[in-house]
This record gives structure tokens, C-alpha cells and sequence, in this order.
């Protein structure tokens, strides 16, 4: 395999990555807007997202008539005459500020209200893009097969959050979402690199005194790669610790990169009285590609402990902290683009395993993307 990192290496990633789910907006997010379409990116590309009935719909953000931006309209419930009097449209539609071009949940127009009483253009329609709802997240394929966005094949399933999403006992919470000025797979590999903790994160997830990373085993089944590790970190009250500052183990700390940009972090914590077996805390991020060098993080915080919301604050606080600490460095690596030539950065077999079985696993994705009908 000759992938390397110049501008047609990192075209190619950047084209597959189109064949792969990404998200683009918490599913609240998107109710909370009272009905109106959500302006969102992805790999460079301007999109709307927007509820039509039961149905989460995402179109290029353009009007076909005059290229206004559809995420200025709204939405009409279809069961409302036009002004002029002529008949519901039916369904839901979402209508364009500009003249009143109304899409319906496949991108077809339904009516054009300045040529009333005449048929419309079959042209006048926009891509219905494909879409589906994981781990309270819209996901977007912006190239879904020859099934179109009824039946989209996507490179990678969606990630598993079966574990942790929606289990009773366990209470869920959202950190706020974020913009890096990286590319996607540079702000994935920073969460699995767990040898900076002592470096960037000393104090919190790690000293400087014990910089060693622990033994582990990679595991690649072709969609996740994973590996359990003991890591040593101080104590602290977010994770339910009763001793802050003093050291711990986390034992086994499971990371599971699920190709290609999200990933879980489930971490084994002491037992409670009321969890004999022990506690978890997880950690998922999903991270949204907007274009080749700039990401949009969306992060899932669940845990078994302190499930009263009065505590949501601090652990919210305590990630903040721990991401003001790697933006800087993220942000800082050239190149800018996670290289998938594995010669282009020099790596450390025992650290590194993790990231570079997901190098290698990115570059077999820009080869099969650059190979039309080649499934992987």
C-alpha cells in the first residue's frame, strides 16, 4: 500500500470519508430549535437538517430556484393552505425564505407559489442526503451507495454505544460541544494517546515521575480497534474517588476507537454500597469532520455514581480542564492532517500501537476510496 502524505494522500481520505457516518447536530439540539432547520458542516459542505414529521431530513443547504440558504426558511406542517388559497401541501415540507419553495422529506418540490396552477419542474428538487439517530446524535452519509438514503451502506456501522446509552442506572450527560482547528483523526488520536497524560495532563491524569506506559494488546476486528490498560492517575472526587491526589489504578481502562472518528472510553472505579461490583465511567466522543483541518467534537460523559444532577457541574468543569490542555497541543502538530504514511512521523511500538494500527486502518480506507466499486 503507497499512500503517502502529500495533497492526493489527503484528498483521497478526505473523498472516503464521505463514504462514512459522521454527526452534525445533537438530536436536542435540533428540537430545542422549535422546528426550524439547523445550518450545519461537513467535509467543507454547507447543509441543512431539519425535522419533517417523524422524519430528520438533511439537504445541501441551497435553494435550487435562486441558491438561498434553505436553513433560513422554516417549516410548514402541511396542512395548511398556501396564502393564495390553493390547496395543503400534505405532508411536511420545509419551505425557502426567498420565494416560498416548498421540499418535502425526499427534496422534491411541492409547491411554488408563483406559478400557481401550473406543474412544476421535475428538476426542481434538492439531494435528500441520508441520515440516522445514534447515541442522541443526527449522522449524516453524504455518499450512501447505490441504495441512495433509503437504504445507505456506509464503510463503518454506526458506533456501538449499547453498554452505557440509554442503561438503566446510569446517567448520561452531554459535554459541550466543541470546534479544534485539526483535522478530525488528529483530535481522535490525542484521545487515545495515553502517554501524554504525564506531560500534558500531570496532576490530573498522570506524573511526570512515571512517564512508562503500561503493557497492553491491540485488538483490530476491522471496524473497532481496542486495547484494555492499567492506567495510574490521582484520585479525584468527579470519578466518586474518596481519597483526591492520592493514586489509583484504573483497572482495566478500555479504549474503543470505532472507525473512523469516535471513540469510547470505559473506566473501571471502586465499588459503592449500592454497586458491590464496582462503577464505571465512560467518555464518547464522536468527532465530525468540517473540512480537512477543522473538527466539531460531540462528547457523551456517563456514569454509575453521584447520579443526583447537582453533580453534572463538576465533572462537566473537570473535562473542560483537561481540554484546555490538549487544544493547544492538537492544534499545534504539522502536519495539520493525521498522516497515514507511517514513515512520516517516528513512532514507539509500545505507546503507539494503538495509533498505528489506526494509520494504517485510515490508509486502507483512502486506497478503497480512491478505487471506484471496491467495497472494503
Amino acid at each position: 500500500m503507497d499512500i503517502h502524505l502529500d495533497a492526493s494522500g489527503e484528498s483521497r481520505l478526505h473523498q472516503a470519508l464521505r463514504r462514512c457516518w459522521h454527526p452534525v447536530a445533537h438530536v436536542d439540539e435540533l428540537d430545542a430549535a422549535g422546528g426550524r432547520p439547523l445550518p450545519v458542516t461537513l467535509l467543507d459542505e454547507q447543509l441543512v437538517v431539519v425535522r419533517l414529521g417523524d422524519d430528520i431530513a438533511c439537504f445541501p443547504d441551497l435553494c435550487v430556484h435562486r441558491g438561498t440558504a434553505l436553513s433560513l426558511g422554516w417549516v410548514d406542517d402541511g396542512s395548511q393552505p398556501a396564502p393564495d388559497g390553493s390547496g395543503t401541501v400534505g405532508e411536511p415540507c420545509l419551505v425557502c425564505a426567498y420565494h416560498g419553495w416548498s421540499y418535502d422529506r425526499r427534496g422534491i418540490v411541492r409547491r411554488i407559489p408563483a406559478v400557481h396552477g401550473r406543474s412544476i419542474p421535475a428538476r426542481a428538487r434538492v439531494e435528500r442526503l441520508a441520515t440516522s439517530i445514534a447515541v442522541g446524535l443526527v449522522w449524516v452519509l453524504l455518499e450512501p451507495g447505490p441504495g441512495g438514503w433509503e437504504a445507505p451502506e456506509a464503510v463503518y456501522p454506526l458506533p456501538d454505544a449499547s453498554t452505557w446509552w440509554g442503561v438503566e442506572g446510569i446517567r448520561t450527560i452531554p459535554i459541550e460541544t466543541y470546534d479544534w482547528a485539526c483535522s478530525a483523526a488528529r483530535r481522535v488520536e490525542n484521545f487515545v494517546d495515553f502517554s501524554h497524560f504525564p506531560w500534558v495532563h500531570e496532576g490530573i491524569l498522570g506524573d511526570r515521575s512515571k512517564p512508562l506506559s503500561p503493557e497492553h494488546e491491540v485488538r483490530d476486528d476491522g471496524t473497532t480497534i481496542s486495547f484494555d490498560i492499567a492506567l495510574e492517575e490521582p484520585q479525584a472526587s468527579v470519578k466518586g474517588d474518596v481519597a483526591p491526589g492520592a493514586v489509583v489504578q484504573r483497572d482495566p481502562t478500555t479504549y474503543t476507537l470505532h472507525l473512523p472518528l469516535s471513540v469510547t472510553l470505559d473506566q473501571r472505579l471502586p465499588p459503592s454500597a449500592d454497586r458491590p461490583d464496582g462503577n464505571r465511567f465512560v467518555l464518547f466522543v464522536a468527532v465530525a469532520p468540517l473540512s480537512a483541518r477543522s473538527c466539531r467534537s460531540f462528547t457523551w460523559n456517563a456514569r454509575t455514581y453521584k447520579l443526583d444532577p447537582s453533580a453534572d457541574a463538576e465533572l462537566a468543569a473537570f473535562q473542560a480542564v483537561i481540554l484546555d490542555q490538549d487544544r493547544p497541543i492538537a492544534e499545534s502538530q504539522r502536519p495539520e492532517a493525521l498522516p497515514v504514511d507511517l514513515s512520516a512521523e517516528l513512532h514507539i511500538a509500545g505507546p503507539d500501537r494503538a495509533s498505528i494500527a489506526y494509520r494504517r486502518r485510515l490508509a486502507e480506507l483512502a486506497e478503497a476510496g480512491a478505487k471506484s466499486g471496491i467495497e472494503l
